[in-house]
């Protein structure tokens, strides 16, 4: 359910006193009686959105205001709500949404929020360098992992309220519209030319790959992005970046190389030979090998973007977060792997 609050003098999100008592009135509006807030603790995790954990009204719940200088600003909360909403009990676990509001509201920007759920988001980066995940765990969270991306794409999305996003519904212009898309990013993120990122663009732009089908992509489909317990996968986060687009655009996503380093297996769970032969299993479409690559290449050329993203907000939007400016020093290496990537690709 979305509620809509008049414009507040904006609420610092990292001033708990002041995020609990606007929390407080903002469930109280919405269930016509005192709602008290407790338990309120921010949760250090995630790069974007700022993500308090809470307790009402019986409830384990989690709040997520998007920062008015944050790596995507300005944040909009519709979009994953009404995915969210649309993909509940269809095969792909997901948080339970109560309200968002796109703001400002009573938190000065927009916020969602959505039920706990239980569970740890295992990273790629591990002390050793080694495998994030013990046999045979891996292989079981790969099946999970895979079978949730699978049901994603197979999600008949616009006979739903996700049917609402915005975004290309033409398979020629899939490719061409996160070309433009990221491009665009790039420019109001960094004044700095960066003939590599240029080399690319045009490089994406003369082979871009038409899509066999359009689906809802995730964005950021990928390990970190799921919470894991017991040995199973209890929900897909970070669904920010969602939208209508070609499905191997995940599937080139999954294959970074931020997200394996020196593993064997895509995201620390299943080798790219593997990746395509399941998926190509679960939904009866081919995995074409160049198409991969390609999106694979672009999604390398997107966490760059990202990076000069983080970068900027820390540099110039006052955003006081010094994993921002660790991302921004990693901006050299993510270069050369995206000439590694094109160079695979081409």
């Amino acid at each position: 359910m979305t509620v809509h609050h008049p414009p507040d003098r904006a609420v610092d999100p990292y001033d708990t006193a002041a995020v609990r008592t606007a929390l407080e009135r903002v469930l109280t509006d919405r269930a016509g009686y005192p709602v008290a807030v407790t338990h309120l603790r921010r949760f250090t995790v995630g790069f974007s959105w700022i993500t308090y954990g809470f307790a009402a009204a019986g409830r384990a719940l989690v709040l997520r205001i998007g920062p008015a200088n944050g790596v995507f600003a300005p944040y909009r909360a519709t979009p994953e709500a009404l995915v969210l909403r649309s993909l509940a009990g269809h095969g792909i676990p997901v948080p339970v949404v109560h309200l968002w509001d796109e703001g400002p509201g009573p938190f000065g920007a927009p916020f969602l929020v959505v039920d706990l759920v239980q569970g740890q988001a295992p990273i790629p980066w591990t002390a050793d360098g080694g495998p994030a995940f013990a046999e045979p765990e891996r292989e079981i969270l790969a099946d999970q992992f895979l079978q949730a991306l699978a049901a994603l794409h197979e999600f008949d999305w616009q006979a739903s309220e996700a049917g609402a996003l915005d975004g290309t519904r033409d398979a020629t212009r899939t490719a061409v519209a996160q070309i433009d898309a990221w491009e665009n990013r790039m420019g109001e993120w960094s004044a700095r030319r960066f003939p590599m990122l240029d080399w690319a663009i045009a490089w994406f732009r003369s082979t871009a790959p038409v899509a066999q089908r359009i689906s809802l992509v995730h964005g950021d489909f990928r390990i970190g992005n799921f919470l894991e317990r017991d040995g199973r996968i209890t929900a897909i986060l970070d669904w920010e970046l969602v939208h209508p687009g070609d499905p191997m655009e995940d599937l080139g996503w999954i294959c970074l190389q931020a997200w394996r380093g020196r593993s064997p297996h895509m995201c620390h769970l299943l080798t790219r030979e593997d990746l395509a032969d399941r998926y190509e299993a679960l939904t009866g479409y081919h995995v074409d090998p160049k198409a991969l690559a390609w999106w694979e290449a672009f999604g390398t050329f997107k966490l760059a973007v990202m990076h000069l993203g983080a970068a900027h907000c820390y540099e110039a939007r006052g955003f006081n977060d010094t994993r921002m400016a660790g991302m921004g020093a990693q901006i050299p290496r993510l270069l050369l792997q995206l000439e590694a990537a094109v160079e695979r690709a081409s």
